[in-house]
């Protein structure tokens, strides 16, 4: 068991050694912002994103598990603009209960980042947080640990990488069809805060 975890560890800590080399082009996947249980609906957010600057994304899903849809756009290094978009597809694998504390789903997607270079990223992973409620509002702390295979093409030369993220954030949910949701991506440094309706 103890050689196992050894091995694991090793795995993880040279994955996360040659991560991050796929930053000259704008990631579509950072925040990623699937909360288990979370609002469905519009989102509309306002980013820092990965690989690049300011951002402005629109998420569209449907119902709290299942297909997602985004596209954005979001400022590149040196005052150009990238657009990006990807489908993002989640499902359950616990709920919260008297035994275990965590809503937990699995996480898969696929997208692109076109500007002045190429980027498919295809992120796969679990989403996991926990909903309290209290005096009408719900709050939903989650995190988002996944690893993305990303393909880069670029002016000057193309690469394939493994990359390991994990969003930490959070959901408030005001009445049944407005939310407030908040994600940072650790590993991949991003930010978002935006509106669910």
């Amino acid at each position: 068991m103890r050689k196992g975890l050894r091995v694991l560890g090793l795995a993880f800590g040279l994955t996360l050694a040659g991560a991050g080399s796929a930053a000259a082009q704008v990631a579509w996947d950072s925040p990623m912002l699937i909360v288990p249980r979370g609002q469905p609906g519009l989102g509309l957010y306002l980013m820092e994103t990965f690989g690049g600057d300011i951002g402005f994304m629109g998420a569209w899903r449907p119902a709290s598990q299942g297909v997602g849809f985004r596209i954005g756009i979001a400022e590149e290094p040196f005052d150009d603009i990238a657009l990006f978009g990807g489908v993002d597809i989640n499902g359950r694998l616990a709920r919260a209960s008297r035994e275990f504390p965590l809503d937990i789903d699995w996480v898969l997607g696929a997208g692109l980042s076109v500007g002045d270079d190429f980027l498919l990223s295809f992120p796969a992973g679990i989403t996991l947080g926990r909903t309290l409620e209290a005096d009408g509002v719900r709050f939903v702390p989650y995190a988002t640990p996944r690893v993305i295979l990303d393909a880069f093409f670029g002016d000057v030369d193309d690469e394939l990488d493994l990359d390991v993220a994990v969003d930490i954030g959070i959901e408030l949910g005001f009445g049944r069809n407005f939310a407030v949701r908040f994600g940072g991506t650790l590993g991949r440094d991003a930010v978002a805060i935006g509106v669910v309706f």
